[in-house]
């Protein structure tokens, strides 16, 4: 039984064109040009990898300060908590108890700082899961002029690191 040959069938044209670059290059190139345009790639790649280091530098640093937040934001609100009692009770001994009015100021503070506390927490979360997708996407090769187009607050970042 002859042994069968295997083929494929695929489009010739970016063969040809890549046929034709070649041939371009072969009798336009010389050798120092050649050597001159490779040494330009890799200083590019070099400082491509430069940017990336930076940008992960950035990235775990900013992951270590974030995560540094929450214990802390825990012991704001245990102080709180505390402050609070402190007051009801407080109130509870007078003999006289403070009006609404009086106690309204205090109460319409804590709230705003509840709610800025909230604001804060959101924020902390929000920048967490986008430093994640940031770093999944250095991690799935996705280049970093991509990345700084997605988000347009880093091209700030970029600017600094140069």
């Amino acid at each position: 039984m002859p042994e069968q040959e295997e083929y494929e069938i695929i489009p010739i044209t970016p063969i040809k064109r890549l046929e034709k670059r070649l041939d371009k290059i072969e009798e336009s190139g010389t050798v120092p040009q050649l050597q001159s345009l490779i040494n330009q790639i890799i200083e590019l790649i070099r400082s491509n990898q430069k940017i990336v280091n930076d940008v992960i530098r950035a990235n775990t640093g900013l992951r270590n300060e974030i995560s540094k937040m929450p214990p802390k934001l825990d012991e704001l609100i245990a102080s709180m908590k505390n402050f609070i009692s402190l007051i009801e009770a407080a109130g509870r001994e007078e003999v006289s108890a403070p009006s609404a009015d009086s106690l309204k100021p205090l109460t319409e503070q804590l709230k705003r700082m509840v709610e800025q506390n909230q604001k804060l927490l959101e924020g902390n979360e929000a920048m967490i899961d986008e430093l994640t997708n940031i770093g999944k996407k250095l991690k799935s090769g996705t280049p970093v002029s991509r990345i700084v187009t997605s988000y347009p607050g880093m091209r700030r970042f970029r600017k600094e690191v140069k």
